[in-house]
């Protein structure tokens, strides 16, 4: 059976990249899905993402129509309860703050709350500069770190707001790596 992971993208620029994460994932065999917080999707249509996964991509918390699918259902629950592992990214300074403390008010954070206590998690943050240096952040970074989760990330170069220095997502070969390694 094919390892499943489950890749939460929040709404930042760098979500363009997790296109080429999902991509490299199917390549090497694994069952991918993909839930998209609604930020999320005014940088990447989650078109692109149901195209490479041939899968639905879940963005709202609350069924659009209700059929016999238990992700239509239960998009909080499904497919998060059935992931072998949980990638975020890119994970922005307000996801990871939700996360460290438990919110569940966008689905990729409810998915967090769904998953299975074995489920391996992995943060891959991305945001300006000032924002990575904020002691709240590392604070909220250092918190998921106590609690299991994986960081990944971020790497120093320039960034899409013009600035340059910690804050961008690691590359998506690297974070693909990352993965492969934890689930084979």
């Amino acid at each position: 059976m094919k390892p499943k992971v489950l890749i939460g993208i929040t709404g930042g620029i760098a979500a363009y990249k997790t296109v080429e994460i999902a991509s490299q994932l199917i390549k090497a065999n694994v069952d991918v899905r993909a839930v998209m917080t609604e930020a999320a999707t005014q940088f990447v249509a989650p078109l692109t993402f149901a195209a490479l996964t041939q899968q639905k991509v879940i963005t709202s918390n609350f069924p659009d129509h209700s059929t016999g699918e238990k992700d239509v259902i239960y998009p909080h629950l499904y497919p998060a309860t059935e992931a072998d592992l949980f990638v975020v990214a890119p994970a922005t300074a307000d996801t990871i703050a939700k996360l460290a403390h438990g919110f569940g008010d966008d689905l990729v954070c409810c998915s967090a709350l769904s998953l299975k206590p074995d489920c391996k998690r992995i943060i891959c943050p991305a945001m300006n500069v000032q924002m990575w240096e904020q002691p709240i952040v590392r604070e909220n970074v250092n918190k998921l770190l106590r609690m299991g989760w994986h960081q990944m990330g971020p790497e120093v170069g320039d960034l899409a707001c013009g600035t340059s220095g910690h804050g961008r997502m690691s590359s998506p070969s690297a974070i693909v790596q990352v993965i492969l390694n934890s689930i084979f």
